[in-house]
Parts: structure tokens; C-alpha cells; sequence
């Protein structure tokens, strides 16, 4: 029974946290007018810049997911998937942020280049659930 309500918790956690700014960030990135007049050599440098920094969260975030998911099997806690969702779910989301960065710059191509790479974590995420619901099993059956 809490494995269910900490799996609940957590498919909500990260739903959430994919779901905001992938609706609302590009909506405000649309309406808002550009910051501040970059010159387009600085702005081709940035995006580019941010789109690895982007990447490499995707990697770091699958890295600390594992270590987080293998943590929540030793324990007896199941809420330790609520954990590893959450902070996985964060660092998806902050690719949303970097997408919102370059557009209200006015480099909003590369921001939906983010945007996009937000969604596919997002999925990708979804994919990984069967992972999440073995760990919140495997400790709950340890309680």
C-alpha cells in the first residue's frame, strides 16, 4: 500500500514538474519581448553553449537517477522514488529554463530545441517507470 501512494506521489511530482514549464515557459517566451539586444556572434556562442550544458544535464540526470533508484532498493523507505523522480524530473525541467533563457534573447529556435529536449526527457522518463515501480517494490518488501 505505500509503495502505491509513494509511486502516486511521485508520477505526480514529475508529472508536474514537466507539464509547467513546458506550457508555460514557451507561451512566455512568445509574449515577452527580448531582454536585452545581444549581437549575434554572443548569441552563437550562448545557444550553442546552452544546448551542451543542456545535454550534459540529460546525462548527469540519468547518472544520478540510477545512483538514486539503486539507494531506494538497499533502503526500507519507499519514499526514496519520490526522491530520485523529483530530482530526476528537476533536471528535465531546467532544460525548459535554458529553452526560456535563449528565447527571450531572441534565439528561439535553439530554446525549442530545449523545449523538445524537456519533452523527450519527460518521456524518456516515462519509459524508466518500470525502474522506479520495482525500486518502490523491492522496498516495501524489505520493510
Amino acid at each position: 500500500m505505500e509503495e502505491q501512494r509513494a509511486l502516486g506521489v511521485a508520477r505526480l511530482i514529475a508529472t508536474a514538474t514537466y507539464v509547467a514549464p513546458l506550457v508555460i515557459f514557451p507561451w512566455v517566451g512568445r509574449m515577452a519581448v527580448r531582454l536585452s539586444p545581444l549581437d549575434s556572434k554572443v548569441l552563437g556562442i550562448l545557444a550553442p553553449a546552452l544546448l551542451f550544458v543542456g545535454i550534459t544535464d540529460y546525462v548527469i540526470s540519468l547518472l544520478m537517477e540510477a545512483r538514486l533508484l539503486a539507494r531506494a532498493r538497499e533502503t526500507s523507505a519507499p519514499y526514496g522514488v519520490v526522491a530520485a523522480a523529483a530530482a530526476t524530473a528537476a533536471f528535465g525541467a531546467m532544460l525548459a529554463v535554458y529553452g526560456l533563457v535563449l528565447s527571450l534573447l531572441g534565439a528561439r529556435t535553439w530554446g525549442s530545441a530545449l523545449y523538445v529536449l524537456c519533452a523527450v526527457h519527460g518521456l524518456h522518463l516515462m519509459m524508466r517507470w518500470p525502474s522506479y515501480t520495482a525500486a518502490a517494490e523491492r522496498s516495501d518488501s524489505t520493510v
